[in-house]
């Protein structure tokens, strides 16, 4: 009996301390008693938050700063970025970045082939869609460009800096004197467009005044803005003469006096025959005075550069030795052994002529031998340049070698390299004189002229 009062007695202490921590923390209750211990005891919220776990509330998120800074209007976009402490160097990238997004999507649908042109045609590169294309993107490239000069104009981002680019271009010129420059060649290729717009393809008399007289203005304002050193020098590297003969000059390597000295012949040239914005060659019945403008400048050259350098020009400029260099640096063979091969020309010239002239020989004999030299010499060359580039410079010679076996002598007479042009986007032609030499040939009695190789000199296949 006391047994079972003691058990009654501990279970209805532990039930009261059990209603008593529910009614202290009715969290803890099963969910369905949960409410009925939280409304009929009066329990502190507080006392239902653990001390170590206080409530935090929470701040509202904050907006992104750019959407904060953006705008459509730049200018509003700079005086934001200003505002909110940015250097100029990272406003200038975000504006470069804000520009080229208004630009690039037209630019690359422009850039992208004309969908009615069938994959079988190419476009006319003169008239047509082409040109209206190419006229509108360059019209683009300049909009962006001068978009972005325009919004960097304030004195917050002159920094002074000039890129490689630039001074590649420009020189040695002050940050200043470079804004004028672009400013100025804006405007006139802005003005030389709306020209060219209004020719559809066909050049007046009329039109090419209006260039010309456009070239002569903006002569004016250049020299407005720069000394006659500081205009010469840009003149020289911003000429069409320049880049035509940057892609001769290469195997040359000339110094800056040398460079210079072949700009001033070149543009000499042009001066004299006047092709200025033609569009185009001198007609062909100026051929005659072609021929005698094109002598005095290698005439001209001659002096400048001095007779060893004059000749490593000529051999530079030769087309025959262009592709030869080329040959050699494929194969990794050196320099020394192209020069070497493309000399071989002057010994066949000596002994070619030399049998020819031989009074003591037949012309059977001269004709033995001329083949004989021929043979050697392909040999020699073979032995020179190696198994690759050997049979392929064989091929090339072999348009002045064959005619040498068939019994003729071969001289390399200067200026045979003719007269190569180029139209700018300004609608101005240049003309370089290319040098070089070209073979003639006296031929034996009964000899005839080789058939002309299947090799294009201008394209070997080796």
């Amino acid at each position: 009996m006391k047994s079972s009062l003691l058990l009654l007695t501990s279970s209805l202490a532990a039930n009261a301390a059990l209603f008593g921590a529910l009614a202290w923390r009715p969290a803890l209750a099963p969910p369905a008693f949960r409410d009925f211990f939280a409304r009929n005891f009066h329990v502190a919220d507080a006392a239902l938050a653990t001390p170590s776990s206080p409530v935090v509330e929470r701040a509202p998120p904050a907006r992104p700063l750019w959407t904060l800074l953006q705008t459509d209007d730049l200018r509003t976009l700079v005086a934001r970025l200003r505002a909110a402490g940015f250097p100029p160097a990272v406003i200038r990238e975000i504006l470069r970045t804000q520009v080229n997004a208004r630009y690039n999507s037209r630019l690359t649908a422009l850039m992208e082939p004309d969908p009615k042109v069938p994959y079988w045609r190419v476009g006319s590169s003169f008239y047509g869609v082409d040109a209206k294309r190419n006229e509108e993107i360059n019209q683009l490239q300049r909009d962006r460009a001068k978009a972005l000069r325009d919004l960097l104009t304030d004195d917050f981002f002159a920094t002074g800096d000039v890129t490689a680019a630039q001074r590649r271009q420009f020189g040695d010129l002050p940050r200043q004197k470079i804004d004028a420059l672009q400013r100025i060649e804006d405007d006139y290729t802005e003005m030389m467009s709306q020209v060219r717009a209004g020719m559809n393809g066909i050049t007046l008399p009329e039109d090419k005044a209006k260039l010309a007289l456009l070239i002569r203005e903006k002569q004016t304002d250049l020299a407005a803005v720069l000394t006659p050193a500081e205009l010469a020098d840009y003149t020289m590297r911003t000429s069409p003469i320049t880049n035509l003969l940057r892609t001769r000059l290469d195997t040359f390597d000339p110094s800056a006096g040398e460079f210079q000295a072949i700009f001033q012949t070149q543009q000499a040239l042009n001066d004299k025959l006047s092709v200025g914005t033609s569009g185009g060659n001198v007609s062909a019945g100026d051929f005659q005075q072609r021929q005698a403008a094109q002598a005095e400048v290698e005439a001209q050259l001659k002096t400048a550069l001095g007779d060893a350098r004059y000749a490593e020009y000529s051999r530079a400029v030769s087309s025959e030795f262009q592709q030869l260099s080329r040959l050699a640096q494929r194969d990794n063979l050196p320099a020394a052994a192209a020069v070497q091969a493309y000399t071989a020309r002057d010994q066949v010239t000596v002994e070619s002529n030399r049998i020819f002239d031989d009074n003591t020989l037949s012309v059977d004999q001269k004709l033995a031998a001329l083949q004989s030299l021929a043979q050697n010499t392909r040999a020699q060359l073979l032995a020179t340049l190696g198994p690759t580039s050997g049979p392929a410079y064989v091929k090339i010679a072999d348009q002045w070698l064959t005619n040498v076996e068939r019994g003729s002598a071969v001289s390399f007479n200067s200026g045979g390299g003719g007269i190569t042009t180029m139209t700018t986007n300004n609608g101005v032609t240049s003309m370089v004189s290319l040098g070089g030499s070209y073979p003639s040939f006296r031929r034996l009695p009964g000899a005839f002229p080789a058939p002309r190789p299947a090799t294009n000199i201008s394209n070997p296949r080796p």
